[in-house]
C-alpha cells in the first residue's frame, strides 16, 4: 500500500489575528489557536497567553469557552484523534481479513504518534506528558478507538474469521490497548520502527488470540 500522507485539520489563525471585540469568539477559532501552541512549544510550555495571543484575543475571552489548558489541550487531542480513526476507517475499509486491517492500524497510529505536529512537540519538549496521553490518560482516546476496531471485528466474526462467541467490545479494548503499546514502548525483540517487523509480530502474537 501506497504510504499516503495522514489528513491534517485546517490551518491555525495566524498570530497576527485581529484583536479582540465585545463579540464572543468562537470556541473553533481558541481551538486553532491552541492546536498551532501545542504543536510548537508542547502542553507544558504553552500558556493560556500565547493561547490568546495566536487567537488576537484577550485571556479573558479564551476563558469564556475552557476553564484552563488541560480542557482546551484535550479537546485539541480529540479533534485530531477523531480526524485520524476515520482515516483509519477508510483505509482499514479496503483491506481483505482482519489481520491485514489490524496490521494497517498498528502502522498508522505508528507513524501518528511519530508525525503529528502535537505528538512531535510532546516527544520533543515534554515526553513525559506524550507517555502520559496514550497510557495513564487514554481512556477517551482508547474508546474512541475502540469504536473503530469493532466493526472490523464484527465483519470478520460474519466471515468466520474468529471465534463465533468472541465478545466484541473486549476483543476490541485489546486490540486498541495493543496498538497503543506497540506505538509507545520500544520493542526489545523487534523494531516497531519497521513496519514489516510490526506486521510480524501482531500476526504471530496478538491475532491468534481471537481464534
Amino acid at each position: 500500500m501506497s504510504r499516503e500522507p495522514l489528513p491534517q485539520p485546517p490551518s491555525p489563525a495566524p498570530a497576527d489575528a485581529p484583536a479582540d471585540t465585545d463579540e464572543p469568539p468562537s470556541a473553533g477559532r481558541i481551538l486553532e489557536a491552541a492546536e498551532a501552541c501545542f504543536a510548537r512549544y508542547g502542553f507544558q510550555k504553552t500558556s493560556m497567553e500565547d493561547i490568546a495571543r495566536e487567537a488576537g484575543l484577550s485571556r479573558r475571552s479564551v476563558y469564556r469557552h475552557f476553564p484552563d489548558k488541560a480542557a482546551l489541550f484535550n479537546e485539541v487531542a480529540a479533534a485530531r484523534t477523531r480526524i485520524f480513526l476515520d482515516e483509519i476507517m477508510r483505509r482499514t475499509a479496503v483491506l481483505d481479513g482482519l489481520s491485514a486491517q489490524i496490521e494497517e492500524v498498528a502502522r498508522l497510529t505508528n507513524r501518528f504518534i511519530r508525525e503529528d505536529p502535537i505528538s512531535a512537540a510532546l516527544r520533543r519538549a515534554d515526553p513525559d506528558s506524550l507517555a502520559r496521553m496514550v497510557s495513564t490518560e487514554a481512556r477517551e482516546m482508547l474508546g474512541m478507538a475502540m469504536e473503530a476496531i469493532v466493526p472490523l471485528i464484527e465483519t470478520a466474526r460474519d466471515r468466520g474469521e474468529v471465534r463465533a462467541d468472541l465478545d466484541v467490545m473486549r476483543s476490541a479494548e485489546w486490540i486498541a490497548r495493543m496498538v497503543f503499546s506497540l506505538s509507545a514502548t520500544p520493542g526489545v525483540t523487534f523494531d516497531i520502527a519497521d513496519p514489516e517487523q510490526t506486521a510480524a509480530f501482531i500476526r504471530e502474537f496478538l491475532l491468534p488470540g481471537l481464534c
